[in-house]
């Protein structure tokens, strides 16, 4: 008779039964979180009804409103904020913007506008120009803006130099603009501006404009004396060494 052998079964080893189950835990956790991502960017449910704008003042909301229609029924995480930007091209105020979700179903979109540092144009049509010399908008009356008129140089004539001038507006504080009628130049180096009280500010070149700001910010906020006669011309263009007269 032939011997009888017993086939003993061994158990699985602990490492392989670990490697399975996180194998399959991970593989059902990829599937879950697929499904997730699906609903997320395809689903009706987190689709925009609303868009909610802030931050312009330039800008028209309503003309802003009729650029972001196309956002509508656009699932919330598929909208990012180069995707507003995109649409919001050809309004000229707009710089940048930051997008917030709000479940289920609005975007908050809050609009960063380029400041106007100076106008241009003729009565009823003055142009808000920004430090880069780009216009942001048309307005009928100079005196809703306390902004200087940049006068004898247009940025189709003469872009650089017009360039040139906005760039030292830019440098001025608000408080100064204000005071400011006028600001011209007939070379890059001859920049000039004119108070409303009517005095005079020789700037020179755009060069060191942070320190010419800063100098003749402290000299407009001193009150000359009653025995010296009023000044009428204000020289920055050496900031080390302002004059005035």
């Amino acid at each position: 008779m032939g011997a009888e052998h017993n086939v003993v079964e061994l158990p699985p080893q602990p490492g392989r039964v670990w490697k399975k189950r996180l194998l399959v835990g991970g593989s059902a956790t990829l599937a879950v979180v697929l499904v997730l991502i699906g609903v997320l960017l395809y689903s009706p449910l987190l689709a925009i009804e609303r868009v909610e704008i802030s931050g312009n003042e330039l800008a028209r909301s309503e003309r802003l409103a009729e650029d972001l229609r196309a956002l509508e029924g656009v699932p919330l995480p598929r909208v990012g904020p180069g995707t507003v930007l995109e649409l919001l091209q050809d309004q000229r105020a707009v710089e940048d913007v930051v997008i917030q979700a709000e479940a289920p179903d609005t975007l908050h979109v809050i609009v960063t506008e380029y400041q106007p540092v100076a106008m241009t144009g003729r009565k009823g049509a003055y142009k808000l120009v920004a430090a880069d010399g780009r216009y942001l908008k048309t307005v009928e009356n100079r005196g809703d803006f306390d902004l200087p008129l940049i006068s004898g140089v247009s940025s189709s004539s003469k872009p650089e130099l017009f360039e040139t001038i906005t760039s030292v507006l830019s440098s001025l504080p608000e408080e100064v603009l204000a005071q400011l009628k006028y600001a011209t130049a007939k070379t890059i180096d001859s920049v000039e501006l004119e108070l409303t009280t009517g005095e005079r500010v020789r700037w020179g070149s755009a060069e060191n404009n942070v320190e010419k700001a800063s100098v003749l910010t402290a000299l407009l906020g001193i009150e000359p004396p009653k025995n010296q006669p009023a000044v009428k011309v204000y020289d920055v263009s050496s900031p080390e060494r302002p004059v005035t007269r």
